[in-house]
């Protein structure tokens, strides 16, 4: 499709590689904001096309073309990527710059979030999990995303950063208006304020270490035996902060979604909670297909890849959704196979910058799941569920789901 569009498209934009699509839009009558995209391919469009909106940017639909683009820092960077552009914007660590600058931190962070080191989280995620659903059983109902899907992750980074839960509900207005409000001073304001609770946090920690990892990074030192530059080590608590917590929130709203809409499913995973490799297969599986995030990247100079000019800052969006249903890749791509053996989704990204907290999101969705089977009873969609109640974006979702199941 060629599409005209005032003020011209970028000169090296082809005409026939120009499609008006905004990925932050989702269309009224929409239940689930990844259609927009599968939609994109449906209509046949280019696997790698331009669309003005957002201040311009390319997509890539191709499993490889997205790979490739996550694994080649050298021409898809990860710093200073935001969509629209946003300038300043703060530079995360470690995802926020290139290797070897992201190493440093990198190797901080990565012995905490070892599948060992988050095995030894279980039996803490399991008793904050437990504290939510043990009221909502009583209940009937619940709307899933402000009752459990928020508060489990904000209350797993406020656990990981030694801060009480009586904290849980301020942080949880911090990330709503951070991932939600599209006002600019608003989301200034936002961010401002989390790097001064961040400040005053870390500073705490400084003067009064614990056994949590705000300490572990702020009294981590550099290979000359210093202390790492501050900016540095906010940098790091922000990522941690905003990386956690609605990647996880959506997560989980999309799985709860399928499971409320598939009994079957359901009872896949009733009959399989004293086995956790098959239990596990099954979370992947539903990761794979339910992919909530569209990542960033910038590109670093004039080049061509795949036979497309790209010009230095063009801004590129990969989205996961799109790669894990590849039907070059993955067999029978539109199914859910819960049992599916071998499962390369792109979920957490791929090569350096793959998500150091991976291990830690699928524990977390595991040990919610397992708790919740455990304590509900068979539950689906509440028929008074709003309708238009979705988000698209660089993570894309649901501002509200709410289920009901029989009360016992």
């Amino acid at each position: 499709m060629t599409l005209q569009f005032q003020p011209p498209p970028p000169d090296h934009v082809p005409p026939e590689r120009m499609v008006d699509f905004d990925f932050f839009h989702i269309p009224p009558g929409v239940s689930d904001p990844a259609e927009i995209w599968h939609d994109l391919v449906r209509r046949g469009v280019p696997d790698i096309f331009y669309t003005p909106r957002n201040g311009g940017h390319w997509v890539l639909l191709d499993y490889a073309d997205i790979v490739e683009a996550y694994r080649d820092y050298s021409v898809f960077s990860t710093y200073q990527t935001p969509v629209p552009p946003i300038e300043p914007f703060p530079v995360v660590q470690p995802q926020g710059v290139d290797p070897p600058a992201h190493n440093t931190f990198r190797r901080l962070l990565a012995p905490m979030f070892t599948p060992i080191a988050v095995r030894g989280m279980t039996d803490e995620l399991r008793r904050r999990a437990d504290q939510l659903i043990e009221p909502l059983a009583e209940r009937g109902h619940c709307d899933f995303i402000a009752d459990f899907a928020e508060r489990f992750p904000t209350g797993t980074f406020l656990n990981l950063f030694g801060l009480p839960e009586s904290r849980l509900d301020e942080f949880l207005a911090l990330a709503n208006t951070f991932f939600r409000s599209t006002d600019p001073a608003a989301r200034a304001d936002n961010i401002a304020l989390i790097y001064a609770v961040l400040d005053q946090l870390f500073r705490d920690k400084q003067a009064n270490p614990g056994d949590d990892i705000a300490s572990a990074i702020v009294t981590a030192r550099t290979e000359a035996g210093e202390p790492h530059d501050w900016t540095d080590v906010l940098n790091c608590g922000f990522l941690l902060f905003v990386a956690g917590l609605d990647t996880v929130t959506n997560t989980l709203a999309y799985i709860w979604r399928y499971l409320a809409t598939t009994p079957a499913a359901q009872q896949h995973f009733r009959d399989r909670l004293d086995d956790p490799d098959a239990f596990l297969r099954a979370i992947e599986e539903l990761m794979r297909i339910n992919a909530v995030s569209n990542l960033f990247r910038r590109v670093t100079h004039d080049c061509e890849f795949r036979g497309v000019q790209l010009r230095r800052n063009d801004r590129v969006v990969l989205p996961n959704t799109v790669a894990n249903r590849d039907p070059r890749v993955f067999a029978d791509p539109q199914t859910i196979d819960l049992d599916r053996a071998v499962n390369v989704h792109v979920t957490f990204g791929v090569g350096p910058h793959r998500c150091v907290g991976s291990h830690l999101a699928k524990r977390e969705v595991m040990v919610a799941l397992q708790e919740w089977l455990r304590r509900i009873p068979p539950f689906e969609l509440d028929p008074d569920q709003p309708a238009g109640s979705v988000f698209g974006g660089s993570v894309m979702g649901f501002t509200s789901l709410r289920l009901r199941w029989d009360q016992r």
